[in-house]
């Protein structure tokens, strides 16, 4: 085994250690390298390829890549679309359009084989041209190739156009060069040959540099991408991607984008600008529609990621709404269709929302009605309020469960004169080490000081609406065992009650 092959297969073993792989083969020299380099490694693997149908000859490169798949013992899978009608049909831009139709096709491909990992061959030199065109282009987020992007894995990153093709002439293979990659009229290309080569003249090292440079702002991309991640609130209520709308909103900017890519990368989409900037639009209201169908839409506190209709299971025995059906509860008849906004399902929703029940009479209601025990424990938290309300206090409650016990507090800021007596803390103070391990449900997002000690304390906690002036995610991006929006309407009402009680009191005064 060569040093270049021992190399690659003890890089290729960290960045993507299941097998099968999908092998994204053009037929260049860097691909045809990457699928000798994985044979040789010994891995499992599948070449998928392809055509734009962007040259006359463009079919050539798919029967030569599907003969080298067949001489190393891959599975082959191709496919043609005809990239350039379709970007003038619909006005877009054409490479952006053939980026995103093969990451969707090499996507399809691994979905099917069941793959963990998606190999490109992008190189050292790719790398240094990414950076380059990115700094003159003046894009400041994602700068380099990153070395892993969800399922996508680039094992040949550390290594040079001339090394690879080198390797292929000891090999004694061929393959095929694209004649597009002389257009100097490509940005690019431009900068491969015709910058690059100066710039090497004078700076031998310049690649490895520019690698370097990459490889130090992907680290702090690293911690970044943590601190996203702590914003990813999701809303478990729904049977589709939902996540609490404020603590993104509420993010920095840089934060929020990341967090809304990860959300992108979930659904097998490339995290691309256009598609971050629709998210943003979402979240402030104004619903859109993202690639393979999904909806983004912000109904009250929840952003939602809504599957086309078809990929909505149905459980069996329930059935889809039907126009003018009624919920029966104990204590009257409602509308469905009011009850589930009264619940934060947005309309697009809401005809396939799986009940349960003859025509016109709902019993069930998929994973809202009869009210589930944490819907209980919050109405609890929420008597709690009520009291703290009457009290002249921020009308916030909670209960802790533990063991089978529910213990109820509600804040006595005024009444004892101290700070801290908020109802967390308090039931805090009064369980002590006996909370560890229970579960609290309060009608406000914690605040920095409850939050920690709650942390500190092991305790689960469930919210009911977002504390915007001082809530530990929302205002100061401190996470950990947390979950919103249970019962958000009614808790966020109290406190606006009260609030406006305060201000109608100050101005008699």
């Amino acid at each position: 085994m060569s040093v270049l092959e021992e190399a690659f297969r003890e890089r290729l073993l960290r960045l993507a250690p299941q097998d099968p792989l999908v092998l994204a083969v053009s037929g260049g020299g860097d691909s045809v390298a990457l699928a000798h380099l994985v044979r040789r490694a010994g891995r499992r693997a599948v070449v998928a390829h392809l055509d734009h149908a962007l040259r006359p000859d463009s079919g050539e490169d798919l029967l030569f890549v599907r003969d080298l798949a067949q001489r190393l013992g891959f599975p082959f899978y191709g496919e043609r679309v005809e990239v350039g009608r379709i970007a003038k049909e619909r006005g877009e831009n054409l490479e952006a359009l053939a980026r995103e139709v093969r990451y969707a096709f090499l996507h399809r491909v691994a979905k099917e084989v069941g793959a963990k990992a998606i190999l490109t061959a992008h190189t050292l030199d790719d790398q240094a041209e990414t950076v380059l065109l990115k700094l003159l282009q003046g894009t400041a987020r994602g700068l380099g190739i990153r070395e892993k992007e969800g399922m996508v894995v680039r094992p040949l990153l550390p290594f040079t156009r001339e090394e690879l093709r080198a390797y292929l002439l000891g090999l004694g293979e061929a393959w095929r060069e694209d004649p597009t990659n002389r257009d100097l009229s490509l940005d690019r290309n431009y900068l491969r040959l015709s910058v690059l080569p100066l710039i090497l003249e004078r700076f031998p090292r310049a690649r490895e540099a520019l690698a370097r440079f990459a490889q130090a702002r992907e680290e702090e991309e690293a911690f970044l991408e943590g601190v996203a991640e702590v914003r990813l609130l999701p809303d478990p209520r729904f049977f589709v991607p939902a996540f609490r709308a404020l603590p993104l909103l509420k993010a920095p900017e840089a934060v929020r984008r990341r967090a809304l890519r990860r959300v992108l990368e979930a659904l097998d989409l490339r995290p691309e600008a256009r598609l971050i900037a629709l998210l943003e639009e979402a979240l402030k209201g104004r619903a859109g529609t993202l690639p393979g169908g999904y909806l983004a839409r912000r109904y009250l506190g929840t952003l939602f990621l809504i599957p086309p209709s078809p990929q909505i299971p149905l459980p069996k025995g329930f059935r889809r709404p039907l126009p003018g059906d009624h919920l029966e509860r104990p204590f009257g008849r409602k509308r469905l269709a009011a009850f589930l906004a009264e619940k934060g399902v947005p309309k697009e929703l809401r005809p396939l929302w799986p009940v349960r029940g003859a025509e016109g009479r709902v019993e069930e209601v998929l994973g809202l009605f009869p009210p589930s025990e944490e819907e209980g424990l919050m109405g609890l938290a929420l008597e709690e309020a009520k009291k703290a309300f009457a009290e002249g206090e921020v009308p916030v409650g909670a209960v802790l469960v533990l063991e089978g016990e529910v213990h109820g507090e509600r804040n006595r800021v005024e009444a004892r004169e101290d700070p801290t007596a908020h109802a967390e803390t308090l039931l805090l103070r009064k369980l002590g080490k006996r909370a560890r391990g229970g579960r609290l449900y309060v009608t406000l997002e914690p605040c920095r000081m409850c939050h920690h000690a709650l942390l500190e304390a092991g305790v689960e906690v469930v919210y009911g609406v977002e504390n915007l002036k001082e809530g530990a995610l929302t205002r100061y991006g401190q996470g950990g065992r947390m979950r919103g929006g249970l019962r958000e309407g009614e808790c966020a009402k109290l406190l606006r009650d009260f609030f406006a009680r305060l201000r109608e009191g100050c101005r008699s005064g």
